[in-house]
């Protein structure tokens, strides 16, 4: 890991980082921009827009794990170092959207894997919350 973390560029005022930054907006632009672009044609064919809200809302989850995988990228390369929280923001949006597009598609969700999805939500619920009361930060300033 430390030999991935060498391999990154400098520092934050580096080329590379700002040009990782446009991609990431203009990413984010891109999928904004064909949410939009779904809408109005859901909304153009009203009557048999049935499946407006289950496209809108996994589109904008989908944005909204880019935007975290984004941010995590991001704040590795700033910081040198990969915030556990990032990470765990991503997998708990991730496991939320796949809840939801099973819940939106109607399929039956049997017993073990509803077990399973609230032991993940649960278990990455519980860590973030350890890895905020816990952080490198909240411990140089507890032994202060």
């Amino acid at each position: 890991m430390k030999d991935f973390m060498k391999a990154l560029p400098a520092s934050p005022s580096s080329l590379f980082f700002h040009f990782l930054k446009l991609v990431m907006w203009a990413v984010l632009v891109l999928e904004s921009a064909r949410i939009i672009i779904f809408t109005a044609k859901s909304l153009k064919s009203f009557p048999l827009a049935e499946d407006l809200s289950y496209g809108l809302i996994i589109k904008t989850l989908n944005l909204l794990i880019i935007y975290e995988i984004f941010i995590t990228l991001i704040s590795a390369l700033e910081f040198r170092r990969i915030k556990l929280t990032y990470v765990v923001d991503t997998a708990l949006v991730f496991f939320i959207r796949e809840l939801i597009v099973i819940t939106f598609s109607d399929k039956y969700i049997d017993p073990k894997t509803a077990g399973a999805f609230v032991a993940v939500i649960a278990s990455l619920g519980i860590l973030r919350v350890v890895a905020v009361k816990f952080s490198p930060t909240q411990v140089r300033h507890q032994a202060l």
